[in-house]
Protein backbone atom coordinates (compact mmCIF):
# COMPACT_ATOMS: atom_id res chain seq x y z
CA UNK A 1 0.00 0.00 0.00
CA UNK A 2 1.62 3.37 -1.00
CA UNK A 3 2.25 5.76 1.79
CA UNK A 4 0.77 8.99 0.94
CA UNK A 5 2.83 11.99 1.89
CA UNK A 6 1.54 15.15 0.87
CA UNK A 7 4.30 17.91 0.89
CA UNK A 8 3.38 21.57 0.46
CA UNK A 9 3.27 23.22 -2.75
CA UNK A 10 6.06 25.50 -1.12
CA UNK A 11 8.28 22.52 -0.59
CA UNK A 12 7.46 20.90 -3.79
CA UNK A 13 8.45 23.87 -5.70
CA UNK A 14 11.71 23.84 -3.77
CA UNK A 15 12.56 20.74 -4.34
CA UNK A 16 12.30 21.60 -8.26
CA UNK A 17 14.52 24.37 -8.32
CA UNK A 18 17.00 22.61 -6.04
CA UNK A 19 17.10 19.91 -8.93
CA UNK A 20 17.66 22.32 -11.36
CA UNK A 21 20.89 24.26 -9.51
CA UNK A 22 21.87 20.97 -8.70
CA UNK A 23 22.04 19.67 -12.59
CA UNK A 24 23.86 23.70 -13.52
CA UNK A 25 26.76 23.03 -11.25
CA UNK A 26 27.51 19.88 -12.00
CA UNK A 27 31.24 20.85 -12.68
CA UNK A 28 33.59 23.39 -11.65
CA UNK A 29 35.19 26.13 -13.67
CA UNK A 30 37.73 24.05 -14.67
CA UNK A 31 35.50 21.10 -16.23
CA UNK A 32 36.05 18.87 -12.58
CA UNK A 33 33.24 17.19 -11.62
CA UNK A 34 31.34 17.79 -8.24
CA UNK A 35 30.93 15.36 -5.36
CA UNK A 36 27.99 13.46 -6.99
CA UNK A 37 24.60 12.18 -5.76
CA UNK A 38 23.32 9.10 -4.72
CA UNK A 39 20.49 8.21 -2.62
CA UNK A 40 18.91 5.99 -0.06
CA UNK A 41 15.50 4.08 -0.44
CA UNK A 42 12.73 4.87 1.82
CA UNK A 43 11.04 2.51 3.62
CA UNK A 44 8.38 2.80 1.18
CA UNK A 45 7.36 5.10 -1.87
CA UNK A 46 6.83 8.74 -1.55
CA UNK A 47 3.58 10.43 -3.30
CA UNK A 48 4.30 13.79 -4.34
CA UNK A 49 1.52 16.59 -5.34
CA UNK A 50 1.21 17.80 -8.60
CA UNK A 51 1.70 20.99 -10.06
CA UNK A 52 -1.80 23.10 -10.95
CA UNK A 53 -3.15 20.43 -13.95
CA UNK A 54 -0.52 17.57 -13.24
CA UNK A 55 -1.35 14.41 -12.18
CA UNK A 56 0.19 13.05 -8.41
CA UNK A 57 3.70 11.38 -9.07
CA UNK A 58 4.97 8.34 -6.70
CA UNK A 59 8.73 8.43 -6.11
CA UNK A 60 10.97 5.82 -5.43
CA UNK A 61 14.35 5.14 -4.18
CA UNK A 62 16.97 7.53 -5.28
CA UNK A 63 13.99 10.08 -6.50
CA UNK A 64 12.30 9.66 -2.73
CA UNK A 65 15.23 10.45 -0.79
CA UNK A 66 18.28 12.18 -2.60
CA UNK A 67 21.63 12.48 -0.35
CA UNK A 68 25.28 13.46 -1.48
CA UNK A 69 28.24 11.58 -1.31
CA UNK A 70 31.80 12.83 -2.31
CA UNK A 71 33.37 11.19 -5.41
CA UNK A 72 36.97 9.40 -4.56
CA UNK A 73 39.42 11.72 -6.92
CA UNK A 74 41.90 9.17 -8.70
CA UNK A 75 44.66 11.90 -8.50
CA UNK A 76 44.41 11.61 -4.47
CA UNK A 77 43.89 7.92 -4.40
CA UNK A 78 46.98 7.62 -6.25
CA UNK A 79 49.02 10.20 -4.17
CA UNK A 80 48.10 8.26 -1.39
CA UNK A 81 49.43 5.10 -2.22
CA UNK A 82 52.61 6.28 -3.62
CA UNK A 83 53.46 8.35 -0.69
CA UNK A 84 52.95 5.48 1.68
CA UNK A 85 55.44 3.58 -0.42
CA UNK A 86 57.35 6.27 0.00
CA UNK A 87 57.10 7.28 3.46
CA UNK A 88 57.93 3.48 4.22
CA UNK A 89 61.19 4.10 2.51
CA UNK A 90 61.72 6.57 4.90
CA UNK A 91 61.59 4.91 7.89
CA UNK A 92 63.34 1.44 6.07
CA UNK A 93 66.47 4.33 6.45
CA UNK A 94 66.07 5.69 9.65
CA UNK A 95 65.36 1.81 11.12
CA UNK A 96 69.24 1.21 9.12
CA UNK A 97 70.81 3.93 9.82
CA UNK A 98 69.83 4.86 13.76
CA UNK A 99 72.40 2.24 15.37
CA UNK A 100 75.43 3.21 13.24
CA UNK A 101 74.70 7.16 13.62
CA UNK A 102 77.18 9.25 15.32
CA UNK A 103 75.75 12.69 16.13
CA UNK A 104 73.08 13.91 18.18
CA UNK A 105 71.59 15.99 16.05
CA UNK A 106 71.15 13.63 12.72
CA UNK A 107 70.33 11.10 15.53
CA UNK A 108 67.26 13.21 16.93
CA UNK A 109 66.40 14.03 13.19
CA UNK A 110 65.89 10.49 11.97
CA UNK A 111 64.04 9.81 15.08
CA UNK A 112 61.50 12.52 14.45
CA UNK A 113 61.15 11.86 10.92
CA UNK A 114 59.94 8.47 11.59
CA UNK A 115 57.52 9.87 14.40
CA UNK A 116 56.11 11.97 12.06
CA UNK A 117 55.61 9.57 9.08
CA UNK A 118 54.47 6.66 10.35
CA UNK A 119 51.24 8.14 11.86
CA UNK A 120 51.07 9.56 8.71
CA UNK A 121 51.19 6.16 7.31
CA UNK A 122 48.33 5.65 8.98
CA UNK A 123 46.11 8.31 8.00
CA UNK A 124 46.55 7.42 4.31
CA UNK A 125 45.90 3.88 4.78
CA UNK A 126 43.02 4.54 7.03
CA UNK A 127 41.81 7.22 4.22
CA UNK A 128 42.08 3.93 1.67
CA UNK A 129 40.75 1.58 3.24
CA UNK A 130 36.90 3.55 4.12
CA UNK A 131 36.98 4.36 0.36
CA UNK A 132 37.94 0.83 -0.72
CA UNK A 133 40.95 1.51 -2.38
CA UNK A 134 44.37 -0.52 -2.70
CA UNK A 135 46.28 -0.21 0.02
CA UNK A 136 50.04 -0.63 -0.30
CA UNK A 137 51.60 -3.69 2.06
CA UNK A 138 54.48 -1.39 3.21
CA UNK A 139 51.54 0.25 5.04
CA UNK A 140 51.24 -2.69 7.53
CA UNK A 141 55.25 -3.54 7.46
CA UNK A 142 57.98 -0.87 5.53
CA UNK A 143 59.80 -3.52 4.42
CA UNK A 144 57.37 -5.58 2.40
CA UNK A 145 56.32 -5.24 -1.08
CA UNK A 146 58.33 -4.46 -4.18
CA UNK A 147 61.24 -2.18 -3.81
CA UNK A 148 61.94 -1.10 -7.20
CA UNK A 149 60.69 2.62 -7.44
CA UNK A 150 63.30 3.99 -9.66
CA UNK A 151 60.48 6.05 -11.09
CA UNK A 152 59.72 7.31 -7.61
CA UNK A 153 61.18 10.85 -7.07
CA UNK A 154 63.92 10.92 -4.50
CA UNK A 155 63.55 7.00 -3.70
CA UNK A 156 67.05 5.38 -2.42
CA UNK A 157 68.60 2.39 -4.64
CA UNK A 158 68.86 -0.93 -3.25
CA UNK A 159 72.41 -0.48 -3.34
CA UNK A 160 71.77 2.79 -1.73
CA UNK A 161 70.16 1.56 1.12
CA UNK A 162 72.79 -1.18 1.68
CA UNK A 163 75.61 1.15 1.61
CA UNK A 164 73.83 2.96 4.58
CA UNK A 165 73.90 -0.25 6.57
CA UNK A 166 77.59 -0.69 6.13
CA UNK A 167 78.75 2.09 7.23
CA UNK A 168 79.43 3.60 10.74
CA UNK A 169 79.93 7.25 12.73
CA UNK A 170 80.18 10.29 10.68
CA UNK A 171 80.18 8.25 7.66
CA UNK A 172 76.92 7.19 8.20
CA UNK A 173 76.03 10.59 9.29
CA UNK A 174 76.49 12.10 5.84
CA UNK A 175 74.95 8.99 4.05
CA UNK A 176 71.82 9.52 5.88
CA UNK A 177 71.69 13.05 5.54
CA UNK A 178 72.35 13.12 1.61
CA UNK A 179 70.25 10.25 0.89
CA UNK A 180 67.05 11.84 2.97
CA UNK A 181 67.77 14.94 1.63
CA UNK A 182 67.21 13.53 -1.75
CA UNK A 183 64.06 11.76 -0.87
CA UNK A 184 62.45 14.37 1.12
CA UNK A 185 63.39 16.52 -2.38
CA UNK A 186 61.10 13.46 -4.01
CA UNK A 187 58.38 13.82 -1.56
CA UNK A 188 57.69 17.51 -2.59
CA UNK A 189 57.95 16.67 -6.31
CA UNK A 190 55.32 14.63 -5.50
CA UNK A 191 53.23 17.12 -3.15
CA UNK A 192 53.88 19.91 -6.27
CA UNK A 193 52.24 17.05 -8.84
CA UNK A 194 49.46 16.48 -6.54
CA UNK A 195 48.61 20.49 -6.41
CA UNK A 196 47.75 20.93 -9.95
CA UNK A 197 44.70 18.95 -9.72
CA UNK A 198 41.75 19.24 -7.19
CA UNK A 199 41.94 17.26 -4.09
CA UNK A 200 39.65 16.01 -0.97
CA UNK A 201 40.10 18.51 1.65
CA UNK A 202 42.24 16.22 4.05
CA UNK A 203 44.14 14.73 1.41
CA UNK A 204 45.06 18.68 0.65
CA UNK A 205 45.41 19.17 4.10
CA UNK A 206 48.29 16.09 4.82
CA UNK A 207 50.07 17.51 1.42
CA UNK A 208 50.55 20.68 2.79
CA UNK A 209 51.91 19.38 5.62
CA UNK A 210 53.97 17.23 4.02
CA UNK A 211 55.35 20.01 2.15
CA UNK A 212 56.34 22.43 5.29
CA UNK A 213 57.38 19.56 7.42
CA UNK A 214 59.79 18.56 4.95
CA UNK A 215 61.14 21.89 3.14
CA UNK A 216 62.12 22.63 7.04
CA UNK A 217 63.94 19.06 7.35
CA UNK A 218 65.92 19.66 4.78
CA UNK A 219 67.43 23.07 5.28
CA UNK A 220 68.56 21.34 8.82
CA UNK A 221 70.26 17.94 6.90
CA UNK A 222 72.08 20.55 4.63
CA UNK A 223 72.82 22.60 7.45
CA UNK A 224 73.69 19.22 9.58
CA UNK A 225 75.96 17.99 6.75
CA UNK A 226 77.39 21.12 6.06
CA UNK A 227 78.79 21.10 9.53
CA UNK A 228 79.92 17.14 9.15
CA UNK A 229 81.98 17.87 5.85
Amino acid sequence: MVSRVHQPRSAVLALLVATTLIGLTGCTGDGEPLPSSTAVTPSGPVLQPGLPGEPNATLTGTAAAPVPTTTVRPGDVTFYQDMIVHHAQAIVMVETATPRLADTQVKALASRIADEQQPEILTMKTWLEERKQTVPPQATNPRLGDHDHAGMPGMATAAQLAALGKTSGVEADRLFLTLMTAHHQGALAMVGEHAKGASDEKVGEMAADINVTQTKQIQQMQTMLARLS
